[in-house]
């Protein structure tokens, strides 16, 4: 599945906030875009365990 590379780089960072402890800020986007974000989200999480 091909992603758009704003989400990716905001599933990223979500990532990056959620690891370090810090607040976790959810960017705002369209509802059709929320399951491409959370699979990104979810990709990111298996590749760091």
């Amino acid at each position: 599945m091909n992603f758009d590379p704003q989400i990716v780089a905001q599933a990223q960072a979500f990532v990056k906030s959620f690891n370090s402890g810090r607040g976790v800020r959810v960017p705002k986007m369209t509802f059709s875009s929320w399951p491409h974000f959370m699979r990104a989200v979810r990709q990111q999480l298996e590749v760091q365990s």
